[in-house]
């Protein structure tokens, strides 16, 4: 009965999800994720002179594909605000724009502030946004680690802050992993630093599958290296060889196969010695990818690789079938239809190759850079150049004819419009976004046709015997005490779900103050802070979940005790980044630079905290004349005291301070000084408070700067800030309720 029902509710759920996705394009290479869209009579040419064939056209513009699901249009993308203009740089944020897709008209826009991070503005909004055409639901990945899913009508269902509770590593390029959907999990990737096992430096590259609907934390897993630079690929999920899988490229080089519905790992195959852009394609049991980087095996810079994805374990030697080094092509998305791999290289020419053997067929030239990747449908090709040109071809084996070229003009008329993203087609529609505006072109009375989506191919069936338990959710966090429900979710060999069964729940030595009831673990209001693991098993498998405790405010930590390596259990990205040493006869944290990042932050409990103070000491060693800047964190909010500045200062977004407000405050290197911090939330803002003072002189009563933000952030994460330009010491941190 359970393998009957378990095949009955999968073809249930597959005939569902291509329904829905027939005439949409709910994720970033549509509804197979390919670049092919099945849209047949639409139009061959356009021109924004004269509205030829354009529907619509909004002011609002951006970097990421938007996505179209149910008549409407989303994006991602930043507000319109001048950030070079104080009067409108404290409005500046991103955004989350839905439009009516037949007239234009916005539907709804949420709006919010970009915190804690390096990226500048013209990078804010990378990521595309990804549907879910069973739910209705949509999905946002921020450059400052909002992950978000909201109902089709903007209402938000659940969120996670990807850096304050997983220690995402954003870098200050901006590049940020586009989340897809797969079955009941959405899935997103980033580089990370956290705690336990996984806040050991060097990073990982690790996939996070959450409930698409409760966003509960269903599995990680981290394939592959030490990432050698940040990256964007989207993988993309195939069934090959009867298994479902998750193929994607890592920031170490390498293609990684998981299984979609486990994350076990499948396969890997290392190619590059930076970090791998493009998103792969998948055609049957092959896989495509490229990059313009160095070769591992060659001096050669850019490669296009066809892999045999049926392999086990490194296949990197054993199944490569076809590769061409020097086309650097480590950008846009590959495509391949009808026997033909379309390649956009970094240099302004489409390749097209058999995609079987290889051979090249021919190159059309584009003109410049291509970093929109190429869509085809209704028999053309739709291919964007980064210096606002967009061409409509149509390409055979023999040759590629172009139909329409479109050069825009940035919308000041100074210089072209940039343009980052892929075009989303729906409904007889095509989207495109530039940098400065966002065009729905079509025609008024076009009647939508479009050929069915094909299945994937057949998976194994489900077998009897589970392989295989997850506890679900795998981390959360609990504040005050509280109690957690598990489930025990059972998976054959293959990946497919079997049946949940009845945990019972060894809560482990890290977690002192865990009870049991039944499937849940459960934590006194006394309960101690404590960072820990609870297990269950089923005969002689084992399955692993992690828990993080906060007790009810005050904190305080004097790190006394400490030794060797340890940080405070439940800190985010502490391990290795501060070590406790002796410091007149008292244990301190002591950070010293490295590699990576100057900016560094360390996160100390969850991000739904509000209206809190945080204090702690602080000193500054001076190294090749230079001090460190450092600060604390309230409410997505720094004060930081700039060591080689002499100023004391708020901080939200680095690279554009909305509420840049600063004051001379000389500090001198060898000395403990005490921060303080408070914010409060009212109606009309954020109030912000800090003051700074010699730690062996009387507090001040005053406090030393004082700020108000208009557009507040309410809640976050409290934390230690540091820019390592120099080591600096902490102690006495303490958290209190305002």
């Amino acid at each position: 009965m359970r393998t009957s029902v378990s095949l009955l509710i999968g073809a249930i759920l597959a005939i569902v999800v291509a329904a829905g996705n027939a005439g949409d394009w709910a994720q970033w290479r549509g509804a197979e994720q390919t670049g092919v869209s099945r849209e047949k009579g639409l139009v061959e040419e356009w021109a924004l002179e004269g509205m030829k064939n354009v529907l619509w056209v909004s002011p609002i513009g951006g970097r990421a594909t938007p996505i179209m699901m149910n008549g409407r249009v989303y994006l991602n993308c930043r507000t319109s605000d001048d950030i070079n203009d104080p009067q409108q740089r404290v409005n500046a944020g991103q955004q989350v724009v839905c439009w009516d897709a037949a007239s234009g008209e916005i539907v709804w826009q949420d709006k919010f502030n970009v915190f804690q991070t390096d990226i500048p503005a013209p990078r804010v909004g990378w990521a595309s946004m990804a549907g879910d055409p069973e739910t209705g639901n949509v999905y946002l990945h921020s450059v400052d680690g909002l992950f978000r899913c909201y109902t089709g009508d903007g209402e938000l269902v659940w969120e996670h802050s990807l850096f304050e509770q997983y220690g995402k590593i954003s870098g200050y390029g901006g590049r940020t992993m586009t989340p897809i959907i797969d079955e009941d999990r959405v899935i997103v990737s980033f580089l990370a630093l956290n705690w336990g096992k996984t806040g050991v430096p060097p990073p990982k590259h690790i996939y996070y599958a959450f409930d698409k609907r409760t966003g509960k934390l269903l599995w990680v897993s981290a394939p592959g290296g030490r990432p050698l630079d940040t990256n964007y690929s989207c993988p993309v999920v195939a069934v090959i060889n009867g298994t479902r899988m998750l193929i994607g490229g890592n920031g170490d080089g390498g293609m990684y196969a998981i299984n979609a519905r486990t994350g076990e790992p499948i396969w890997g195959f290392l190619m590059s010695k930076r970090g791998l852009n493009t998103t792969p394609v998948v055609d049957g049991n092959y896989v495509y990818m490229a990059h313009g980087e160095d070769n591992i095996d060659s001096i050669a810079f850019g490669r296009i690789e066809c892999i045999d994805a049926t392999g086990r374990g490194d296949v990197t030697k054993t199944h490569s079938v076809w590769r061409v080094d020097e086309i650097k092509a480590g950008y846009s998305g590959l495509l391949v239809h009808d026997g033909i791999l379309y390649v956009v290289a970094d240099t302004g020419n489409l390749h097209a190759f058999d995609s079987r053997t290889g051979k090249p067929l021919w190159i059309h030239k584009l003109g410049t850079v291509g970093k929109g990747s190429p869509v085809w449908a209704d028999g053309k090709l739709y291919v964007m150049e980064v210096n606002g040109n967009i061409h409509i071809l149509q390409p055979s084996r023999d040759e590629c004819r172009s139909l329409c070229h479109v050069a825009l003009r940035a919308a000041d008329g100074a210089g072209m419009d940039e343009i980052y993203a892929s075009p989303a087609i729906a409904d007889g529609r095509i989207v495109f976004v530039t940098r400065d505006r966002t065009i729905c072109v079509g025609t008024k009375d076009h009647q939508p046709s479009s050929d069915p989506i094909p299945p994937l191919p057949d998976e194994t069936a489900p077998q009897e015997e589970i392989a295989l338990i997850h506890l679900v959710p795998y981390e959360t966090h609990l504040s005050g005490g509280g109690e957690v429900d598990y489930e025990l979710h059972a998976f054959d060999a293959n990946g497919r779900f079997l049946e949940k069964l009845e945990p019972m729940l060894e809560p482990q030595a890290d977690l002192p103050d865990a009870k049991v009831a039944g499937n849940k673990l459960v934590f006194g209001k006394d309960a101690t802070e404590q960072g820990g693991h609870v297990s269950a098993k089923h005969g002689e498998l084992t399955a692993t979940a992690r828990v993080r405790v906060f007790p009810k405010l005050p904190w305080k930590w004097d790190f006394e005790g400490l030794t060797g390596s340890q940080v405070p259990p439940s800190w985010i990205g502490a391990t290795r980044r501060l070590v406790p040493i002796q410091d007149e006869g008292n244990t301190v944290m002591q950070h010293t630079p490295g590699g990576g990042a100057p900016s560094a932050y360390i996160w100390l409990g969850p991000p739904d905290m509000s209206a809190y103070t945080i204090q702690a000491d602080a000193l500054m060693r001076e190294e090749k004349r230079r001090l460190p800047s450092v600060g604390l964190t309230v409410c997505r909010y720094n004060l930081i005291l700039k060591g080689n500045n002499a100023k004391l200062g708020f901080q939200d977004w680095a690279p554009h301070p909305r509420i840049g407000n600063e004051v001379r405050f000389r500090s001198d290197p060898n000395v403990w000084y005490t921060l303080k911090m408070r914010v409060d939330i009212r109606q009309d803002g954020a109030y912000l408070y800090g003051k700074a003072w010699k730690r062996d002189d009387l507090e001040p009563e005053a406090w030393t700067i004082e700020a108000v933000d208009p557009n507040p952030n309410v809640h976050g994460s409290p934390g230690l800030y540091m820019y390592s330009l120099a080591p600096c010491l902490f102690d006495n941190v303490s958290v209190s309720q305002n």
